[in-house]
């Protein structure tokens, strides 16, 4: 394997395997866990962690602070279930605890990994993930392929947990209070931009700046005289050309004076009209929406979700009063995960605009009583550098905490006018949503395999099969 191999959990399901496998006072603790596949037939293969299978007590033959046994029938029950998503095509994930400071794998945890391995080639399936979860310390993973163990890069949300091969650049020094993680993550993490308008632009050289190198860039429009005020590094000179063009040549020109080279691709087209765009946006780690339009955004949100990648959206608004002076002056940075946070649920994406604004490629009656009713305004709303800024800071903000390991925040708000700032955390409110609600959250009730579906949550096993 020419590349280590990479698997990536969620920030709010690691959240979750930290607390439910460390049982106070200790014990070590097993769980199963169903993994997506992202990228096959690659020298380097990720998996999305999506599904956590607990056991229960009577599956331990065993078990105290410093080892486990799961009863045969137990192991034989895991060991079908890891044939069946090896048929399928998704993987085994194995995660057991261990006590404080121990965050290594043990000679036990090396032949009974290694006879597992071994036997699952036997039944055609070549490899499945182990994980070691201290109580404290940094988590471990490792891809098991014909009974040999590939050490794997493990990440929780944006944050790389091995950052040993991480090295600072004296450019880049200031920033050292977010660690070696941030500077990992900076150089792997292949960022998609879904509008690179005035918002967007600030973002992509905030982010050029703090080493971030590798982008897809996707927006259809060309530079106009109305830009000039709020894109940095636009000049006459480049109205006409495409914001995409002029973003990649900001990104290049900040990763050269920094004796550094970037890797950008630039999508002249709309993000729901190319596939071709989509697919590289389905390659990326992280998925931005900075656009002005609910539709180009609810279309990246379903892109990350079904792609299993991460995604933030920003914006800015000034709001007016009916005498048409300022009486709102918002930015606000939004996330979505699954089975934790919905921007729809929470009022951020509105379905109901999309629609509007994707029947407008069809025209006719809709649209026009859309428009009549300002659904579709005629007059582009009012912008200005200053606070796309505030927005494009909180949106680099953000992604730095989570890259760095320092948390996720689902939704964060500030209106300059009121001098209010609004924070949320995993907030659920659609009970029938598949983002956020119960709907999100396999069965609690026993499956006779692991439920195989793009949600993530938490399965008991209550009574076996």
């Amino acid at each position: 394997m020419s590349a280590e191999p990479v698997l990536r959990v969620p920030w709010g399901l690691a959240e979750r395997i930290q607390a439910l496998l460390h049982p106070q006072p200790f014990q070590e603790r097993f769980a199963f866990a169903v993994a997506r596949p992202l990228q096959k037939d690659s020298d380097a293969p990720s998996a999305l962690l999506e599904q956590l299978i607990l056991l229960d007590t009577e599956d331990y033959e065993r078990a105290s602070d410093a080892s486990l046994v799961l009863t045969d029938k137990a192991s034989s029950r895991l060991n079908r279930w890891a044939v069946q998503l090896g048929d399928k095509g998704w993987l085994a994930v194995h995660l057991h605890s261990h006590p404080s400071g121990i965050d290594h794998f043990s000679a036990t945890d090396d032949a009974a990994e290694s006879a597992l391995s071994q036997w699952l080639d036997s039944q055609g399936v070549a490899h499945y993930w182990s994980l070691v979860w201290p109580s404290r310390g940094i988590p471990r993973a490792r891809l098991w392929m014909c009974g040999k163990p590939f050490d794997g890069q493990l990440y929780l949300g944006l944050a790389p947990m091995d950052t040993t091969t991480s090295t600072a650049s004296p450019a880049l020094d200031r920033q050292r209070a977010f660690g070696p993680g941030l500077r990992q993550a900076a150089k792997q993490i292949r960022v998609g931009l879904v509008g690179v308008g005035g918002l967007g632009m600030l973002a992509l050289e905030q982010l050029a700046r703090a080493g971030f190198r590798r982008f897809v860039l996707v927006d259809p429009d060309t530079i106009e005289v109305s830009n000039l005020n709020r894109l940095p590094s636009v000049t006459a000179r480049d109205i006409g050309r495409f914001k995409v063009q002029v973003g990649k040549r900001l990104v290049q020109q900040i990763a050269r004076s920094l004796d550094d080279e970037a890797e950008v691709s630039a999508w002249k087209q709309d993000i729901y009209r190319s596939r071709a765009a989509q697919r590289a946006l389905g390659s990326c780690d992280l998925i931005l929406a900075v656009t002005d339009n609910e539709l180009s955004r609810t279309m990246a949100l379903s892109l990350a979700l079904d792609s299993g990648r991460e995604y933030l959206q920003a914006g800015s608004d000034i709001t007016l009063g009916e005498d048409g002076s300022i009486i709102g002056l918002r930015a606000e940075v939004t996330g979505a995960e699954t089975g934790r946070y919905c921007p729809i649920c929470s009022g951020r994406l509105s379905p109901g605009q999309a629609s509007i604004e994707a029947r407008a490629y069809a025209s006719g009656e809709v649209v026009a009583h859309a428009r009549s009713e300002g659904y579709l305004p005629d007059v582009a709303a009012p912008a200005v550098m200053s606070l796309n800024s505030v927005a494009a800071g909180m949106l680099v903000m953000e992604i730095q905490r989570r890259a760095s390991g320092l948390g996720v925040r689902d939704l964060v708000q500030m209106d300059l006018q009121s001098s209010r700032m609004l924070v949320q955390d995993r907030v659920q409110v659609g009970h029938d949503c598949e983002i956020c609600g119960a709907l999100a959250s396999p069965p609690t009730t026993s499956p006779k395999a692991p439920t195989l579906r793009p949600s993530l949550g938490v399965t008991k096993i209550s009574d076996h099969p």
